[in-house]
């Protein structure tokens, strides 16, 4: 349980210790007066965000501390064990929890499980197996069916189920995607086909080669200055080998001349081997103009046919990438397309037989979920009767129904089932206050005071259920007052048997029944305003229990008629 809660600095509140005990524990105070501060601090110790706006104006730092005792035969929380034995303060029948969380000028977050630092997920962890709160405005939660499935799951332990059948889910769905999306590619790719065919016969019909239309150019070159070619090889060729004072003769009389006074100097040997060679160069190029002058013809047929194969590339080339490789790869592409979408259909085929597995395991898992629901639904409409007499509801008619949900609620429909998120079932509270009257939808029937004594219900279900050590309830008294109030006020007296209960409210005759009573006052000092919490004695809880009777001006009739109220609170 709960055993003390100091805090400094928070708000309104400059310094405060709260010393809780077992049993019933109200704190009461006028509106304003900082009851919410407390609830406040209590959710930074459970996990809630914090910000630096929350410290009081003028500090550097906001603190808030709290004491758990836990009974040595109570189940420890899972994420206490995480912590390690380091952590865990074991005397003997108690397990001592003290969790600090500091929150600096700047916006710094720092917090201790124990003395070891920890994290704000910790907290909330360890929150979630330590206490349960149950704030003003929860009922309302009611009046969404969606939160019944939320209720009855956590009544019928479906945890370990939900999450077996979550991963089911999201494995299925994610299949369902991957067929949808190949259906749709089989209709959509037609006309990519279409077009990837007619590429692949046009650039095969083609018989491209890289380099040909280089190629082309330059036999289209030849073929088109064939004549003037030719006569500049005949030209060369006289010029070199001719009958009129050729270059070759010309050369052979060098040779003669040098050759004849070789004799006298022998450094001319090797200018007559240079000559020897010019003469051999100059014959050969010689003999190879002839046969160059020789090969070159007029050949008008195959210009016209260069001519139109150029035509041809240049127009593959403009329409496919502006060069014949280009053109090429565009062919690679088409092809590479049509064995994809070939594939579509084998794929579809896999897609179709992985979806009708995962869903046979999804069916199955959703039975399991369906059968365990219909289970814990009858267990709570029967627990929830008998609950709702000992708050006043002698007649009243609870029914959790659980029913397949409608096609357009699931993601996932096969056949005439749809599976959801969170199975294949709806759950809906029905709800009749009255002899004789049908139960109906619960949102659709409940008043104000109803809804807070079947949510009461509810939550001590799920904390006996959850051996959770401490309720909190903030402000459940909205929209309830007069016989109702008290009925409220016995339970809760009731529920503090089992379990710590801890309660904000407004109301005298919830107030009265209050093992230990705590009042919130807002007080100005030295131009500042400040709260404080005080623990009230016995005289000073008829006081309290007037103010809140009568409001600021207590008289003796009020203070009379609030020891009648705490009289009949203690039979």
């Amino acid at each position: 349980m709960l055993v003390e809660l100091r805090i400094s600095n928070l708000a309104v509140i400059r310094e405060s210790a709260l010393e809780f005990g077992p049993g019933l524990n109200v704190l009461s105070g006028e509106t304003g007066a900082g009851k919410t501060i407390i609830m406040s601090a209590l959710g930074l110790l459970l996990g809630m965000r914090a910000s630096a706006e929350m410290i009081r104006t003028g500090a550097a730092e906001m603190v808030v501390e709290a004491v758990f005792e836990l009974e040595g035969d109570s189940t420890l929380p899972a994420a206490l064990a995480d912590l390690g034995d380091g952590n865990s303060n074991d005397n003997g029948d108690t397990t001592t929890l003290v969790i600090r969380r500091s929150i600096a000028d700047g916006g710094r977050s720092r917090v201790l499980i124990n003395g070891s630092l920890s994290s704000v997920n910790m907290l909330a962890r360890l929150g979630a197996g330590l206490v349960q709160v149950y704030g003003q405005h929860e009922q309302q939660t009611l009046l969404r069916s969606e939160s019944h499935r939320e209720i009855l799951d956590r009544h019928a332990d479906l945890e370990t189920d939900l999450a077996e059948y979550r991963a089911a889910y999201d494995h299925a769905h994610h299949l369902k995607a991957k067929l949808d999306e190949l259906a749709r590619s089989e209709s959509e790719q037609s006309a990519i086909l279409e077009l990837a065919r007619f590429r692949i016969a046009e650039l095969e019909r083609a018989q491209l080669q890289a380099g040909e239309d280089e190629e082309l150019a330059r036999e289209r070159s030849i073929l088109t200055n064939a004549a003037r070619l030719a006569l500049a090889a005949d030209e060369a060729n006289n010029l070199l080998d001719g009958p009129d004072g050729s270059a070759l003769d010309s050369a052979a009389r060098a040779h003669a001349r040098v050759n004849e006074v070789l004799a006298f100097d022998q450094k001319l040997g090797a200018i007559v081997e240079l000559i020897e060679a010019g003469r051999a160069n100059l014959d050969e190029a010689a003999r190879a103009l002839a046969d160059y002058g020789a090969d070159i013809a007029a050949n008008p047929a195959r210009l016209e046919e260069i001519e139109s194969r150029i035509q041809e590339l240049t127009r593959l080339k403009r329409k496919h990438g502006g060069t014949i490789e280009a053109a090429l790869e565009t062919l690679h592409r088409a092809r590479a397309e049509i064995q994809s979408i070939e594939n579509i259909s084998g794929d579809r085929a896999a897609a179709e037989h992985d979806l009708a597995a995962a869903m046979k395991d999804l069916a199955r898992l959703a039975d399991v979920l369906s059968e365990r629901r219909h289970t814990g639904a009858a267990e709570l409409s029967e627990s929830m009767a008998a609950e709702m007499k000992t708050l006043g509801m002698k007649n009243a008619a609870f029914d959790a129904r659980v029913s397949a949900i409608a096609p357009d609620e699931g993601r996932l429909v096969i056949g005439d089932r749809a599976y959801g998120a969170d199975g294949a079932d709806a759950v809906e509270f029905f709800f009749s206050p009255n002899l004789g009257q049908p139960p109906m939808p619960l949102l659709k029937i409940a008043s104000g005071g109803e809804l807070s004594r079947v949510m009461l219900a509810l939550k001590r279900l799920e904390a006996d259920q959850r051996g959770l050590p401490t309720m909190i309830f903030d402000e459940v008294d909205a929209g309830i007052g007069g016989e109702i109030a008290q009925v409220v006020g016995r339970k809760l007296k009731q529920l503090a048997r089992f379990h710590q209960v801890l309660c904000v409210t407004h109301l005298p005759q919830i107030a009265a029944y209050a093992d230990r009573h705590f009042v919130v006052e807002k007080r100005e000092s030295k131009g500042a305003t400040v709260s404080r919490v005080s623990v009230l004695e016995p005289g000073e809880r008829t006081e309290e229990i007037a103010r809140m009777l009568g409001g600021a001006e207590v008289s003796d009739r009020l203070r009379r008629a609030a020891r009648e109220m705490l009289d009949r609170a203690r039979t």
